[in-house]
């Protein structure tokens, strides 16, 4: 009989597999698109480039030590070890949020009207993100500054005094003291305030594309739906990016807390939310790849090349 470690182990390979394969074709994309077809750039691909590392960063730091110790490599990180990577991890999970709701906001600001006050900075958007990523790079590297104290490597001795139980560290429960009660009051006010904004700007999105489609549908017959322009595709892609990522957050979320408050601690049930938590780092891809016109304009896939010639020679053959 197959034991459950093997299973959650062989869902965190395919997990990490679909996930790296998928942000990695992103990263040759805009990389590509950056440096040698500049052409092609689109407002919003800095902020996309940039969810895809925190999609990478992600999977690495979660999904890998959560496969090593289901397929038996137990006790491989110290507490040094264990440290480092979870304020990695918490950074990148963070910043996750914030690039999301970054994402949402400046999608919302580019497809808003020319008369709107968001006029202005429209043709701004890529220097004003730049901005952005410092701000919740420092942000997120102070927060969770705290997580460094308060995780250690699994060790034998009574874990009673640990609030968190994972497979490969523990955390330790904050105590009522002046620098917890402020990393608490942190983490909360960074998730509140970029989940309104990300609640926000969704909202205004799905009244602007509802307002489209109401003045368009006079005018364009079934074959022309409006639905086929870009920025109406990036748009509802954004939407459907910010609704997976909402979903999968809270799942995980809800998994934590469960074994955080929960007397008797059940690994599985962490473990289960450990694997819900790397669903938008390795599906959010996906989505942007079915979307992107410009990923079957890569050289480096298949056949692309091998067709690219053809059509050259067939060219000149009818010249």
């Amino acid at each position: 009989m197959i034991s459950s470690e093997l299973i959650f182990g062989l869902a965190f390979f395919f997990q990490c597999v679909i996930g790296v394969v998928g942000n990695s074709l992103l990263l040759i994309l805009y990389g590509n698109i950056a440096f040698k077809k500049p052409q092609e750039k689109k407002p919003m691909d800095l902020i996309l480039a940039h969810l895809t590392l925190d999609n990478m960063a992600t999977l690495f730091t979660r999904g890998i030590p959560e496969i090593m110790f289901c397929f038996g490599m137990r006790s491989i990180l110290n507490d040094l070890g264990c440290k480092v990577l979870m304020y990695i991890y918490r950074i990148f999970q963070g910043l996750s949020v914030s690039t999301t709701s970054l994402l949402s906001m400046f999608q919302a600001i580019i497809i808003s009207p020319n008369n709107s006050v968001w006029a202005r900075i429209k043709v701004k958007t890529p220097k004003y993100s730049l901005h952005c990523f410092l701000c919740v790079w420092v942000a997120n590297a102070l927060i969770y500054i705290r997580v460094i104290e308060a995780t250690e490597a699994i060790k034998n001795d009574n874990i009673s005094r640990y609030n968190y139980i994972a497979h490969f560290y523990m955390a330790r429960a904050p105590n009522e003291n002046k620098s917890a009660v402020a990393f608490l009051f942190a983490l909360t006010l960074h998730d509140f305030i970029f989940h309104f904004l990300m609640g926000l700007s969704s909202t205004y999105m799905v009244l602007l594309l509802y307002r489209h489609s109401k003045q368009v549908q006079h005018i364009y017959s079934n074959s022309h739906s409006p639905r086929s322009f870009p920025e109406i595709k990036a748009t509802q892609t954004i939407l459907l990016l910010v609704s997976c990522f909402v979903l999968f957050y809270w799942i995980n979320n809800c998994c934590t807390l469960y074994v955080s408050f929960h007397f008797e601690k059940k690994v599985e049930v962490e473990t289960i939310g450990a694997f819900f938590g790397g669903c938008y780092p390795a599906l959010s891809p996906l989505l942007l790849i079915g979307s992107d016109s410009r990923i079957g304009k890569l050289h480096f896939i298949p056949g692309k090349e091998k067709r690219h010639h053809k059509d050259f020679v067939n060219g000149l053959v009818n010249y």
